[in-house]
């Protein structure tokens, strides 16, 4: 918490917000995703999605629009992947709670929650399950399968990695690639296939030169070099001026096959 104060800590609870601050934290939430009103507990507004699963909770303290303000979330995979300061207790039945010191900083966080809400690995597999359930085992309807895996798949990368590539910046989508870690052909089911955590958004240019194994990355999202790879090809792609990924430990285990298998070693 470094103390910062929390929405539960008695002296500091809120039980009926200004209007002004009320409508800061309900357009934290609504404008985010989280439009569904779900009432209000020991000084958190609760909210949930239309879409995105799990629920989210938002709240400040008597300090009031000048911030703190307090993120509680529901969804266990969200709150472990979401890059903010912890807040100590949360609301009841959710996973974390955050604190942020600015509106914007709010806004900010609860759009991560939204984005990795939809994109973690279960999402877009119910969904791909329930979108091909009406299909048989026909060539042409395994291929309609695969287009929709595909389809389900890049649609949760992008949001995972905020529709921009982590080297360049690019954010147009006819620029982007998903590209899966251990490759669609080596995965051992669709789960796997349509997991978030295989896959990286890449700009077209870094995804050739890692889909072929010619860039890999560490453990600490470190980009590395094949010896094979030329020097105009380093320059092209700023190689050496590549911030690290941001990782979690299921993309460091699938980097490591990538490491062992596609990268080009010598």
């Amino acid at each position: 918490m470094h103390g910062h104060g929390n929405p539960a800590d008695t002296g500091q609870r809120l039980f009926d917000y200004p209007f002004a601050l009320e409508s800061e934290l309900r357009d934290a939430a609504n404008g985010q995703g989280y439009r569904i009103a779900q009432g209000q507990a020991a000084g958190w507004l609760f909210y949930s999605s239309a879409s995105a699963p799990g629920e989210i909770a938002v709240a400040a303290t008597a300090s009031g629009l000048h911030g703190p303000f307090f993120l509680s979330v529901a969804h266990p995979g969200a709150a472990r992947e979401l890059k903010a300061e912890s807040a100590g207790p949360c609301a009841k039945g959710h996973a974390a709670a955050f604190v942020f010191m600015t509106r914007e900083a709010l806004f900010a966080g609860v759009s991560s929650v939204y984005r990795l809400s939809l994109s973690l690995p279960t999402l877009p597999f119910e969904d791909f399950i329930r979108e091909t359930a009406h299909l048989g085992d026909t060539e042409a309807e395994r291929a309609q399968k695969v287009r929709i895996g595909q389809d389900r798949f890049r649609a949760a990368v992008m949001d995972y990695w905020n529709r921009t590539c982590p080297f360049t910046g690019a954010v147009e989508p006819q620029l982007l690639r998903a590209s899966h870690i251990i490759p669609w052909a080596d995965c051992e089911s669709d789960q796997e296939r349509l997991n978030v955590h295989n896959g990286l958004l890449l700009s077209s240019l870094w995804d050739a030169a890692f889909d072929s194994g010619l860039v890999t990355f560490d453990d600490l999202g470190n980009a590395i070099a094949s010896p094979s790879l030329g020097k105009s090809a380093r320059l092209a792609l700023a190689l050496e001026k590549a911030p690290p990924l941001q990782l979690v430990d299921e993309q460091r285990s699938r980097l490591a096959w990538h490491r062992s298998e596609i990268w080009v070693a010598d």
